[in-house]
């Protein structure tokens, strides 16, 4: 009886050994990964910098180009009005006199609607 005892007790010892020894083995890889890790750590910190600072330049300069697109927009609208504008006066100071009163008197009746439905 005390000799399985023994035997059970030795296993025991054995296997708690065997645990330890895994334990250290996985202790061991731990500090490895751990000062990989810290040595690639501030490297890893500086590229995400880098990194944040190139996407908010990007960022930067593509609201840049919406803001440059509208201006243009706006510019191309305003030409085009003036460009309207001229046309048409260029066109009625073309058309003989009498017909010029005709849509002079056109206009105003024009207006005058306008004005009415405005009021």
């Amino acid at each position: 009886m005390y000799l399985f005892i023994a035997i059970i007790f030795i296993a025991e010892l054995i296997i708690a050994c065997t645990v330890i020894n895994f334990i250290v083995k996985a202790d061991r890889k731990v500090r490895r990964y751990n000062a990989c890790v810290e040595t690639f750590n501030p490297l890893a910190q500086t590229c995400l910098q880098y990194s944040r600072c190139l996407i908010s330049t990007f960022n930067r300069s593509f609201e840049n180009f919406f803001v440059f697109i509208k201006k243009k927009q706006e510019q191309i609208v305003f030409k085009t009005i003036v460009i309207i504008a001229i046309y048409s006066m260029l066109f009625l100071f073309k058309i003989k006199a009498d017909k010029a009163s005709k849509f002079y008197k056109l206009a105003g009746v024009i207006r005058d609607i306008v004005t009415d439905f405005a009021v």
